[in-house]
C-alpha cells in the first residue's frame, strides 16, 4: 500500500502497493450503488472474519493438520478454515477490506513454536484468498492479538514501548514480515497496535486490548496506560480531526459487560478512559469493531438524555459513555471457531463510501455435518430485511 504521510501515521501504515488516487477516483468493481430520488450512495463492503482459534497438529505437520476433524465442541481445524475462506469468496469476491479481530490460536497451555506456527498457518492460509499482493484486494488487516494469541492465556507483559520489544508479541509477529514494512513491524511488536490507511479519508486503527481485561496476567491494572496506547489513540483521533478525516476503531476484546456473565470485559478505569475517548472524537469515529465474544452483539452508548431516564427510574446503566449525545456504535462478530457448539460464522459489513457509515450487514453461518464433515454454508439474515420496520 502506498505509504500515507499523516504524522503519526507515518510509521505504522501499511506498506502493501495500492494506489488510492486510482481508489478514490473510481468505484471498486464489488462497489454496488443505491438511489434515493437524486441522492446516490456508493456501498462498499468488510469481511469481517474472528476468532478462528486454529488447530492444528502438535506435530506441525501440515498433512497431520489436515486431517484433524471439524467438529462442534472443537476449535476449527484447517479444513473449516479453507471452507469458510471458499464460500466467502463466492459471497464477496473482492471486498474493500478484510478484517480479522484476533484470537488465531486453538485454545490450551501451548508451547511457543506451536504459537508461532499457528499464528503464521491462520494468516497465509487467509492471505490466499485476501490480500493486497495476491489478488488485488485493496487491504487486509489480520495484525490484531487476541488472548489466546499468547501462552499461558491472557499473559503479556507491559513492556516500555519507547525502549524494548515486547517477547509476546515478538514471538508470533513473524507471520506480518512480508506484509509489513520493516518500521511497522518495529513499532508493532513494541506496542501490538497500529493504523492502516484505507483510502486518503479512512483510517484503520487496531488496539492491543490484551492489558486491558481483568484475566490479564501479570496483573497492571494499576498502570493508567499500558503501551502508552491511549495516549497514542487520543493523539492519533485529535491528528484526524484537524486533517479532516475518519476513523473504524478495532480490536479483540471489546470495551463491554459480558452479556452472559455480567462481569465487565475491560477493567472499569480502562473502558472509563477509552469511553471518554470515544466521547470526545464522535465526529471522528465511524465505528468500532471487536471480536472474542462468539457471538453477534452490538452496543450503543447511551446519550445524556437516556442517561437522565435511567436515573428518574431509579436504575444505573452498566456501562458510563459520559455525556455524549453522539452515537459511536461497537459491533462484535461471530466465531468461526465452533467450540462453543455455536455454528461457524462471518460477517460481511455495507459502508457508505463517502461517509464511511455502516449502512447494514449480512451473516453466513456454516452448519457442519459430523457423519460427512462438509459445513453447509449459507446467508442466514441480513440487517435491512430482517429488520426492516
Amino acid at each position: 500500500m502506498a505509504s500515507v504521510t499523516l504524522g503519526l501515521f507515518a510509521s505504522t501504515t501499511s506498506t502493501a502497493s495500492v494506489d488510492f488516487t486510482t481508489l478514490a477516483e473510481s468505484d471498486h468493481d464489488n462497489a454496488t450503488s443505491a438511489t434515493n430520488e437524486s441522492v446516490v450512495v456508493t456501498v462498499r463492503h468488510i469481511l469481517h472474519f474472528s476468532d478462528v482459534h486454529l488447530n492444528i497438529s502438535e506435530s506441525l505437520n501440515d498433512s497431520d493438520s489436515e486431517t484433524i476433524p471439524a467438529v462442534y465442541g472443537d476449535d476449527a481445524p484447517i479444513s473449516l478454515l479453507v471452507s469458510a475462506l471458499d464460500y466467502a469468496k463466492k459471497a464477496l469476491p473482492d471486498p474493500d477490506f478484510f478484517l480479522y479481530t484476533g484470537d488465531h490460536v486453538v485454545h490450551g497451555e501451548l508451547s511457543g513454536e506451536y504459537l508461532a506456527a499457528a499464528v503464521e498457518k491462520n494468516v497465509e492460509i487467509m492471505a490466499k484468498y485476501y490480500s493486497a499482493a495476491d489478488n488485488g484486494t485493496a487491504l487486509d488487516i489480520t495484525a490484531i492479538l487476541g488472548n489466546a494469541d499468547t501462552s499461558p492465556d491472557y499473559t503479556m507483559n507491559v513492556t516500555d514501548p519507547e525502549t524494548e520489544e515486547n517477547p509476546s508479541i515478538a514471538l508470533i509477529s513473524g507471520a506480518w514480515e512480508d506484509t509489513m514494512s520493516s518500521s511497522n513491524l518495529d513499532w508493532f511488536n513494541h506496542r501490538g497496535y497500529l493504523a492502516y490507511a484505507l483510502d486518503e479519508n479512512l483510517i484503520v486503527i487496531t488496539l492491543n486490548t490484551l492489558p486491558y481485561s481483568p484475566s490479564h496476567l501479570p496483573d497492571t491494572s494499576n498502570m493508567p496506560d499500558p503501551f502508552e496506547q491511549f495516549e497514542w489513540l487520543n493523539a492519533s483521533l485529535a491528528e484526524l480531526r484537524t486533517s479532516g478525516k475518519l476513523a473504524y476503531i478495532v480490536g479483540h476484546i471489546p470495551p463491554i459487560i459480558d452479556s452472559y456473565s455480567g462481569a465487565p470485559m475491560w477493567n472499569e478505569t480502562y473502558i472509563k478512559t477509552y469511553k471518554q475517548i470515544v466521547n470526545e472524537f464522535t465526529d471522528v469515529i465511524k465505528a468500532q469493531f471487536f471480536g472474542h465474544v462468539h457471538s453477534i452483539e452490538f452496543r450503543l452508548p447511551l446519550s445524556s438524555s437516556q442517561d437522565a431516564l435511567f436515573e428518574k427510574n431509579g436504575m444505573t446503566a452498566d456501562e458510563d459513555y459520559g455525556d455524549s449525545s453522539d452515537l459511536v456504535p461497537l459491533f462484535m462478530v461471530a466465531a468461526i471457531s465452533p467450540i462453543f457448539l455455536n455454528n461457524p460464522a462471518f460477517m460481511i459489513w455495507d459502508y457508505d463510501a463517502s461517509t464511511y457509515d455502516i449502512l447494514d450487514f449480512a451473516v453466513y453461518g456454516g452448519n457442519i455435518s459430523s457423519a460427512t464433515q462438509n459445513v453447509d454454508w449459507k446467508p442466514l439474515f441480513k440487517a435491512s430485511t430482517e429488520y426492516d420496520g
